[in-house]
């Protein structure tokens, strides 16, 4: 199972690789878009584990998919409001009729 993890602080992955306590966890790829770590996760494992595995390193979040990097999340937002606002002057013209 594939998990990603963003770390607290700016870790690089050769770092990662020299302290890794756990063989069930392979370091795949480091993302520069959404900074975050994949692993691979060999068996069982809880996030506990995880985290323990990384010490001195602190985990921000784990994540079990992909993070898509959203930094402007009003946009969605507000997107979503104006298909309402459409949607209202659509009514108002039906009821008018």
């Amino acid at each position: 199972m594939e998990k990603f993890i963003r770390f607290k602080e700016k870790v690089y992955l050769e770092d990662l690789r020299k302290i890794l306590a756990d063989s069930r966890i392979i370091l795949l790829r480091e993302s520069q878009t959404t900074e975050t770590i994949q692993i691979q996760v060999l068996s069982n494992i809880t996030e506990k584990e995880i985290r323990l595995a990384f010490v001195p390193y602190q985990i921000q979040k784990i994540y079990d998919e992909f993070p898509y990097p959203f930094k402007h999340r009003r946009l969605a937002v507000f997107s979503f409001g104006s298909f309402l606002q459409i949607l209202k002057k659509l009514f108002r013209k039906r009821s008018q009729k």
